[in-house]
C-alpha cells in the first residue's frame, strides 16, 4: 500500500512538472500561381511564389508569477524570380538558403513587472502593422530585381521588419495601454567581418525604439519612433490607428522618415486598408503612397492591391489577389495577379 502511494505521489509530481512547460510547432505554406510583369518583362501564366515558415514556440511557469520563454522561426522559400527570368530556381543561393531563426530567434521573461525580450524579432512598427494595420490578403511578391527589394511589398510605403538582435521591455497592459522601449546595439565595427564589441561613436551608434500602444474593443492605435542614431541613419515615425464596424475594419498608417545628416528628406508614407467578412471569407483592399526625396531611403511609389481570401477551414484559404505597384521615374512597375493556397498548422 505504501509502495503504491509512493507510486501515485510521484506520477502527480511528473505530471505536474510536464504541465508548466510546453512546446509548440506551428507554421505555414503558400504557393501562388499566375502571371507577372515588372516594365516591360512579362512571366506568363507560372508557379509565382513558393514561401512559408516553420516556428518552435514554448513557455515555461517559473512559479511566483514568472513564465520563461523562447521563439524560432525559420522562413522556408521555394522559388526565386527575377524580371528576366520568372522561372529561375536557384536551390543554393542564399535568397533561397533556409536558415534556423532567420526570422525570429528569442527568449523571453515575463511576469506582472511586463516582459523582457533579448534576440532577434520582428521591430515594433511591422508588430504594430500586423496587430492594427495589416490586411488578411498575402500581399506580398517573390520578385527581386534593382528596381524592387525582396520581402513584403508594403514596405515600399511603410518601412519596419526586423531588429537581427535586440533586447526590449514591455509594460503590462493597463486600461487598454501598453508600452515597450527597444535597444538594438551595435554589435560589429564597421567593415569587419568578425562580431567584436564595437561600442558608440559618432558612426556606430544603438538604434532605439519607443512605442504606445492602446487597445479597447473596435479601437485599436499606436505610435513608433524608432531612432536609428548611426552616422548615415534616419529616426523614423509612424502612427497606425484602426476601427472595426463589424461590418467592415478600416485602417490607416502613416509615417515619416527624416534622414540624419539631413541631406534628403525621405518624405511621408501612408496607406489606408479595409476588410470585411464577405460569404465565407473576407474581401480586402488597400492603397498607399510614399513621396519621397531622393532614393537613400525610398522612391515616390504608389501600391494598389484588392482581393478576396476565401476560407475552407481554419487553416486553408485560397485567394485571389491583383497587386500594382508605380514607382515615379523608373522603369521598374510591378504588377502581379496571383492565386495563392495557402496552408497553417
Amino acid at each position: 500500500m505504501k509502495k503504491s502511494l509512493i507510486a501515485l505521489a510521484a506520477l502527480a509530481a511528473v505530471s505536474a512538472a510536464s504541465a508548466q512547460s510546453t512546446v509548440t510547432i506551428s507554421g505555414g505554406y503558400g504557393v501562388a500561381f499566375g502571371t507577372s510583369t515588372i516594365g516591360a518583362d512579362s512571366s506568363g501564366l507560372q508557379i509565382a511564389r513558393q514561401t512559408g515558415n516553420l516556428q518552435f514556440a514554448g513557455t515555461e511557469d517559473l512559479g511566483g508569477g514568472l513564465k520563461a520563454g523562447f521563439q524560432l522561426q525559420t522562413s522556408i522559400v521555394g522559388v526565386a524570380t527575377t524580371n528576366t527570368d520568372f522561372t529561375k530556381t536557384d536551390l543554393a543561393s542564399v535568397a533561397n538558403r533556409t536558415i534556423l531563426g532567420d526570422r525570429a530567434a528569442n527568449v523571453t521573461l515575463g511576469g506582472a513587472f511586463g516582459t523582457v525580450f533579448l534576440g532577434r524579432g520582428n521591430t515594433a512598427i511591422r508588430s504594430l502593422w500586423g496587430a492594427i494595420g495589416d490586411t488578411p490578403l498575402p500581399v506580398v511578391s517573390g520578385i527581386t530585381d534593382g528596381g524592387l527589394a525582396a520581402g513584403d511589398t508594403k514596405s515600399r510605403v511603410i518601412y519596419g521588419d526586423t531588429f537581427s538582435n535586440y533586447i526590449a521591455y514591455a509594460t503590462p497592459t493597463v486600461s487598454g495601454f501598453s508600452a515597450s522601449i527597444a535597444l538594438a546595439p551595435v554589435q560589429q565595427v564597421t567593415g569587419s567581418s568578425v562580431i567584436v564589441p564595437a561600442g558608440n561613436t559618432d558612426a556606430t551608434n544603438d538604434t532605439l525604439s519607443y512605442t504606445l500602444q492602446y487597445a479597447n474593443g473596435p479601437i485599436s492605435v499606436g505610435a513608433n519612433i524608432t531612432d536609428i542614431a548611426a552616422t548615415g541613419g534616419a529616426k523614423m515615425t509612424t502612427l497606425l490607428a484602426s476601427y472595426d464596424l463589424g461590418v467592415v475594419k478600416a485602417a490607416v498608417t502613416t509615417q515619416s522618415i527624416s534622414l540624419n545628416d539631413g541631406s534628403t528628406n525621405p518624405g511621408n508614407g501612408t496607406v489606408f486598408t479595409a476588410s470585411a467578412p464577405l460569404g465565407a471569407g473576407v474581401l480586402a483592399a488597400g492603397f498607399g503612397k510614399r513621396s519621397a526625396e531622393g532614393s537613400v531611403v525610398g522612391d515616390d511609389v504608389k501600391q494598389t492591391f484588392v482581393g478576396y481570401k476565401y476560407l475552407f477551414s481554419k487553416r486553408t484559404a485560397v485567394s485571389a489577389v491583383y497587386n500594382k505597384i508605380d514607382r515615379a521615374g523608373t522603369a521598374f512597375d510591378l504588377k502581379e495577379t496571383h492565386m495563392i493556397v495557402n496552408h497553417t498548422f
